[in-house]
């Protein structure tokens, strides 16, 4: 799965449980600044851990604060895991 395709899942994950459009998710906009809190950290992680077959931690959402750090680590590590 390459970068985009994850920045992709991330948006449709982001927007469904912020309940906006997934239009209005802009990957280079800070986690914090577009309103996900600890409870959605969590709910989006363990999606994101189901489609991707990784295992992740919310501390990934601090280390790499914007969708477009995630996804960039993610595919990284999506590759060494191959």
């Amino acid at each position: 799965m390459t970068q985009q395709e994850i920045s992709e899942l991330c948006v449709a994950s982001l927007a469904n449980v912020l309940r906006i459009a997934k239009d209005r998710v802009k990957t280079d906009t800070k986690f914090s600044r577009i309103g996900l809190d600890s409870a959605m950290v969590v709910y989006v992680m363990l999606e994101l851990e189901e489609k991707l077959g990784l295992e992740l931690s919310t501390d990934d959402f601090y280390d790499y604060p914007t969708i477009d750090q995630l996804s960039r680590q993610l595919a990284e590590r999506r590759a060494a895991a191959a």
